[in-house]
């Protein structure tokens, strides 16, 4: 007779749920999640956990109401405010966001997550100013605390507390809780353009004759353009979640959770190399794009964006993304094998009614 296999437990289901929402399956974790609530109505564990993944599946109302329920049952679980914070703040209530987070940050005097989800909140809701406080009070709690020094750095101008690029966990962090609006927001409301435009800069063949690495694929937007022209299409983003939402669209040969560091450094051969809106986040250029000719065959291209800066080589700006000057760009080519094939100014993106400056470049591996 064959035996039942036996029931797994609230905390078991919870667990095998963190496991696949870490790698982006979202649906799936949140089946897990409600089979675990089903279990167990009143644990505020899953509860809040559930909370936070309808957040990053855009069920913002469910969320908050899921989260509500869950402190009411722990009001004074600082995980709990915090999370109900973060509904607040998905469903644009700004002032009730902040009053949570701060009860947190009360409640909870030895962790510096409260306070840095905090001062991201602030940041996004345009009040950098009031995101300094909140970082410095984490600095002081773990002075080592990378990605607090480099928001600071940014909002304060202190450039040389940044590093060369920011930590790939603040850039995961972030495109992880972007992943679910990023379509609808970049393209829709910022009228983001620049996958298309590359695609026509680099005049690509139609017959699928190309190997092509799209490097930071986000969504696979890029994947979408330069899908007509690839042989084999491989996409890389250190956000799991976003790498899921490219997954869905079907266009990729391979995608991989990785920084850019990392594909290049197994890439050979490549005829086309991708990177739309990357280097924003990577600031100094040199050894990404000595990895980069490394990764591409003999007249093989690399086509690129990035924001203008009309003054300083590099800077990181306000924004906490890097601006770079057309001089630096073109000053790196030729030292790391490129001849420039083509450039042009564009419009990147309209970021709270302004326009953002850039500049796209194809250049040819010599």
């Amino acid at each position: 007779m064959k035996r039942k296999k036996p029931k797994r437990t609230p905390d078991e289901l919870a667990a095998l749920a963190h496991e696949h929402s870490e790698r982006g399956e979202l649906a799936e974790a949140e089946a897990l999640y409600r089979e675990a609530l089903a279990l167990g109505p009143d644990h505020v564990g899953i509860l809040t956990m559930l909370g936070f993944l309808l957040v990053d599946r855009g069920k913002v109302d469910e969320a908050v109401e899921t989260l509500e329920r869950a402190r009411d049952l722990a009001p004074a679980f600082a995980p709990v405010q915090l999370a109900v914070g973060s509904a607040y703040a998905a469903a644009g209530h700004d002032e009730l966001a902040v009053a949570a987070m701060e009860l947190a940050i009360k409640l909870d005097t030895a962790s510096t997550i409260p306070l840095e989800r905090l001062a991201r909140h602030h940041i996004t809701a345009g009040r950098p100013r009031e995101a300094i406080g909140p970082l410095r009070r984490v600095l002081r709690r773990d002075p080592e605390h990378a990605q607090a020094r480099f928001l600071l750095a940014g909002l304060t101008g202190d450039a040389a507390q940044t590093g060369d690029a920011p930590p790939p966990a603040l850039i995961a962090d972030l495109f992880d809780s972007y992943a679910a609006s990023f379509d609808e927001h970049l393209v829709e409301r910022l009228g983001y353009r620049v996958p298309k435009s590359l695609a026509a800069l680099v005049a690509a063949p139609g017959d699928r004759s190309w190997y092509v690495v799209d490097l930071g694929c986000g969504t696979g937007l890029a994947g979408l353009e330069f899908r007509e022209c690839a042989r084999t299409l491989v996409g890389s983003d250190l956000s799991p979640r976003m790498v899921s939402r490219a997954r869905q669209r079907q266009v990729y040969d391979e995608l991989h959770v990785e920084d850019l560091a990392a594909t290049l450094a197994r890439t050979r051969d490549a005829d086309l190399i991708v990177a739309a809106d990357v280097f924003l986040y990577v600031g100094a250029l040199d050894a990404t794009l000595a990895a980069c000719a490394q990764a591409l065959r003999p007249g093989g291209l690399l086509a690129f964006s990035v924001e203008r800066s009309d003054g300083e080589d590099v800077k990181l700006q306000p924004t906490l993304r890097y601006s770079h000057a057309d001089a630096y760009v073109r000053g790196l080519a030729a030292p790391n094998g490129f001849a420039i094939e083509r450039a042009e100014q564009t419009t990147l993106r309209i970021d709270n009614g302004t326009p953002i400056e850039g500049l796209l470049y194809v250049f040819t591996h010599r």
